[in-house]
């Protein structure tokens, strides 16, 4: 009987060293074989070194030295390293680890980001890599522009999952984020800091809303286009900044231009303070200051509160409207 039992063991063992050595194989011709492919297109995809460690029971990815680019769209990265970590009876949920610097070029500027934790949890699907679920860490994590900005936020935690629950859709993503001590971007507190009016960190932000996206966030989203907005319902989103307190509320839809439809809920707590900020930052011409603060003023007295404001805001035609009047042209959301 006990030769029988180490007899098992011993078959149970070569089989899952086996499985191991394969998957291992496999997981890194896989990603030799996709940088050959990107290489390929036209972009630049290299690493220094592709390899697979953690037997037996993990499947620990990493990457040196890796640079991907992509000429079409101007978009490029890269950094010193790259972790993929997973158990290797549960290959497709991953934690991927990013290091403590690297870069990111953008279409319109060069970023350098360093961090004291950048980590996320993804559990994705085995055959596109469609992303299910998510959960991303986000400590210390400064940014510095080449075109003269930079920020930096304390605490993040962004998370995201398909939806509905019983079978969810793999283009609806519910996204939940949440921010503490955000240091503003300093061509923003710039712009509109003029008369010192407010504090460089905002104090808070917290958001909870739902994307239906064109495409699911696959693979392929790396590989040929980002998925695009078609439809956001704002469930709350909220900052807190100083005095000020903003909470936003609404749903619209995006065309394939970007251009939404739809209508959000602003709002303002202390608005005196930001249309202070108004008028410091020359956004709002200083004529204007007293109409506006008398028909302010009217509406908050409507909507009960001296101190808060509800600003209907309707995106439609490209324009921006508050009620009937035109503010300004609607944002334009793609991603590139």
């Amino acid at each position: 009987m006990l030769r029988r039992m180490i007899v098992v063991v011993l078959v149970a063992a070569l089989a899952w060293g086996g499985y191991w050595a394969v998957g291992a194989w496999g997981l890194e011709k896989a990603v030799s074989g996709w940088l050959d492919e990107r290489r390929a297109e036209g972009w630049q995809a290299e690493a220094e070194r592709v390899v697979v460690r953690g037997f037996p029971n993990r499947f620990d990815l990493e990457l040196d030295e890796l640079r991907l680019a992509d000429p079409r769209t101007g978009w490029a990265w890269s950094a010193p390293f790259f972790q993929s970590l997973a158990l290797s009876y549960r290959p497709y949920h991953v934690i991927a680890v990013w290091p403590d610097s690297q870069s990111l070029q953008t279409p319109f500027e060069r970023l350098e980001i360093t961090s004291e934790r950048l980590r996320g949890s993804l559990l994705l699907t085995p055959t596109t890599l469609a992303l299910k679920r998510s959960s991303f860490e986000l400590d210390g994590v400064q940014v510095v522009s080449d075109a003269g900005w930079s920020s930096r936020l304390t605490e993040g935690r962004l998370a995201t999952r398909t939806l509905p629950e019983d079978f969810p859709d793999p283009t609806v993503h519910q996204v939940s984020f949440s921010a503490r001590a955000w240091q503003v971007p300093s061509r923003l507190l710039a712009e509109l800091n003029a008369a010192d009016l407010l504090p460089d960190t905002l104090d808070s932000v917290t958001a909870d809303f739902t994307i239906r996206f064109s495409a699911p966030w696959d693979r392929y989203a790396v590989e040929r286009a980002r998925p695009q907005p078609r439809q956001v319902e704002i469930k709350l989103a909220e900052a807190k900044w100083g005095q000020m307190e903003l909470k936003l509320a609404g749903s619209f839809e995006v065309d394939e231009q970007g251009v939404p439809d739809g209508s959000v809920l602003v709002k303002a707590t202390n608005w005196r303070d930001i249309l202070a900020v108004g008028v410091a930052a020359g956004v709002v011409p200083a004529d204007f200051e007293g109409p506006i603060t008398t028909a302010l003023e009217l509406a908050s007295q409507l909507a009960g509160s001296p101190k808060t404001l509800d600003i209907p805001l309707n995106f439609k035609n490209g324009q921006v409207r508050v009620g009937p009047a035109p503010i300004g042209p609607a944002p334009v959301l793609r991603l590139r």
